[in-house]
This record gives C-alpha cells, sequence and structure tokens, in this order.
C-alpha cells in the first residue's frame, strides 16, 4: 500500500522536508511492525518538491501517477497551496504535517494536517513582546512564503497593535534571491525598533543573526515555528542564543509516547527529531488509522480521516475536526546555551 511523501528534499530549506520525511519513514516502520493496515504493508515513496510551486505540482503528480493513496505533504504553505487543486482533480486526499496557513482552516475538502493554524503563534508572541515592554518592533518575511508569512504577520500585528505597541518598519524578502540583512537592521534602526519579528526559515534567521553579531546590533529575535529546528543551532552558533519561538512543540515535552518516539527516532536517523518529524510521525499514524476504516483502498479516505476521533498523538493528544484541521497548545520556547528549552515564565 503507497504512500506519498512531497516536501523539500534538497536545497538551502531541506531541513523540514527531512525531518517530515524520517518522522514519516519511522511511522510507516511502526504501522508495519504491527502487522501493517488491513494485513497489507505499507510502503513510503519521497518526491522532492524543491521548495518550489512547479516541484510540488510535479512532485504529487508522480506520486498519485505511482499509485499512492495519499499525499502527506507539504511542509511549506505555499507548496500546498500550489499542489492541492492538483490532487483534488484526481480524487486525492493530501494531509500534511507543517501546513499552518489559515487559508485552509474551515474547509471540507480533501486537505487535513496535524499542526494547527499559525494565528495562534503570532497572537501569543505580539502578546508576549507587549509584556517585555516592547513598544516599537519591526517585521521580516519571506515571500516566497507568503500565505504563511501574511497570516501570521497579520495575527502578530492585531495582538501586539491590541496591547499598545506599534510596527515602525516592515522587511520583505525572497529566500530564492536572497535577502540583506544590513538593509533591514539599517531600517530598524533609523525606525527605532527594539525587536525584530522574523517570518522565515532557519537558515534565513540564523543568517539575520549572525549578520546583528559581525554588526555588534543585538536587537530580540520573535519567531513563529518555521525556524525552530535544529538547522538553526548547527548553522547559527552562539548567534541564535536568545531567540524567541511561538509553537505547539517542545523538546521538554514529558509524554511518555513524545520519549518513546524521540528515542526510537535518534537511534534510527542519528540526531533528535525536530517538530517536522514528529508531526510527519502523527500524519501517517492517522492516515493509516484511516486506511484501516476502508480496507486500504484510498475510495473513501476523506470521510474516513474527519471519522477518526481522538488520536494518543506522540506530542499531544488530537483529533481532526469535520473540516481537518486540529488546535493544539501554543508554547514559547528560546535558545539557550546552543540548546531549546521553555521561556521561563510562560
Amino acid at each position: 500500500m503507497l504512500l506519498g511523501f512531497s516536501g523539500q528534499l534538497t536545497g538551502s530549506h531541506a531541513d523540514l522536508g527531512v525531518q517530515g520525511r524520517n518522522g514519516a519513514t519511522l511511522a510507516v516502520e511502526a504501522v508495519n511492525a504491527r502487522g501493517g493496515v488491513a494485513s497489507r504493508p505499507l510502503r513510503l515513496l519521497a518526491s522532492d518538491d524543491g521548495d518550489t510551486a512547479r516541484g510540488a505540482i510535479d512532485a504529487d503528480t508522480t506520486l498519485l501517477k505511482a499509485g499512492a493513496v495519499a499525499i502527506i505533504g507539504h511542509m511549506t504553505s505555499s507548496q500546498t497551496l500550489a499542489a492541492l487543486p492538483v490532487v483534488a482533480a484526481a480524487g486525492g486526499v493530501m494531509i500534511s504535517p507543517t501546513t499552518a496557513t489559515p487559508e485552509l482552516s474551515g474547509k471540507k475538502d480533501n486537505f487535513f494536517r496535524v499542526i494547527p493554524s499559525n494565528e495562534a503563534w503570532g497572537v501569543a508572541l505580539g502578546r508576549y513582546a507587549a509584556r517585555q515592554g516592547l513598544a516599537r518592533v519591526c517585521l521580516a518575511g519571506d515571500t516566497d512564503n507568503a500565505s504563511y508569512t501574511d497570516s501570521f504577520q497579520t495575527a502578530f500585528e492585531q495582538a501586539f497593535a491590541e496591547a499598545g505597541g506599534e510596527l515602525v518598519c516592515h522587511y520583505s524578502f525572497s529566500s530564492s534571491r536572497g535577502a540583506d540583512w544590513g538593509a533591514l537592521l539599517d531600517q530598524a534602526a533609523d525606525s527605532g525598533g527594539q525587536a525584530i519579528v522574523a517570518t522565515a526559515a532557519a537558515r534565513d534567521v540564523a543568517a539575520l543573526a549572525q549578520t546583528m553579531t559581525a554588526r555588534n546590533t543585538r536587537l530580540p529575535l520573535l519567531c513563529p515555528t518555521w525556524p525552530y529546528t535544529r538547522e538553526i543551532l548547527a548553522i547559527g552558533g552562539r548567534s541564535v542564543d536568545g531567540i524567541v519561538f511561538a509553537t505547539s512543540y517542545s523538546e521538554e515535552n514529558d509524554r511518555p509516547e513524545f520519549r518513546e518516539f524521540a528515542r526510537r527516532y535518534r537511534e534510527r536517523f542519528g540526531w533528535p527529531p525536530s517538530f517536522a518529524a514528529a508531526y510527519a510521525y502523527e500524519a501517517v499514524t492517522v492516515l493509516a488509522s484511516a486506511l484501516s476504516r476502508t480496507g486500504g483502498e484510498a475510495r473513501g479516505l476523506g470521510p474516513a480521516l474527519a471519522a477518526t476521533g481522538p488520536q494518543t498523538g506522540v506530542i499531544s493528544p488530537f483529533a481532526l475536526d469535520e473540516s481537518g484541521d486540529v488546535a493544539r497548545d501554543t508554547f514559547l520556547v528560546t535558545i539557550k546555551d546552543g540548546r531549546f528549552t521553555s521561556v521561563a515564565g510562560e
């Protein structure tokens, strides 16, 4: 029984895709160790979407032609939005580990996800910034993932403004064409910005932090979940200490299910899992549950997913609602001495 995985497996932003593929692989192996689905083993076929819209469409088309009963992906919102109509036209189902744009919320269609909408993270960070006494903030966002970037920034802006804060500069860039971080820091200095809210991938946020260090400029950096991966630690070094992320995932999770998942992941792949790996694992487990209801067939898979009910999960218990969405708690996480840790008092 073939499952397709679509994500960025090569290039500068491959951290999400590789971790997602690995998490899905681990889940497939766990399901097969229990006898598979409908007495048939699962097989995972991964396809590289190249972190582009065209690549996403081509990847999913290839997987569907190969006979995939469902697509696990994509790992970024822009790729999901590009490929979803193609999957829908073929009568397929897509379940995303990490697509968090609210543009897909509340729709009864062929799309499901195990990560919440990013709006809650924007609200949490906006309120946190105000509690920290920040009154003037700059936004920086990657337009290559515009649906995610715009929705997160809007949620942050609204919450921050309600708390009396002011946005004093807005820097947009395309990660595929590169960013001028010096120009952003100049804008922040000229406008009196006291912090930067960066909506971008780990490699880009690390580069911004390193530019700040090189210029001997230290402004608080606040981010959504997107750059919250091991790559930011590997690339950023000491420069990324102090960054604060709003997320629904914590490495300090003490649930037995999470600890066992993390242990097996480290043994299998040689490094700790990120949120992308954990969500991909959960995407496969709930998909397997739905496939057991359809006898392993793609027909009727959408309604079966919507009817799966409460799932144990590894991050936390969760359930897909009738629109294929989930609700989860929000946490604030920071980097201290090269490690992810919860923000004290939050």
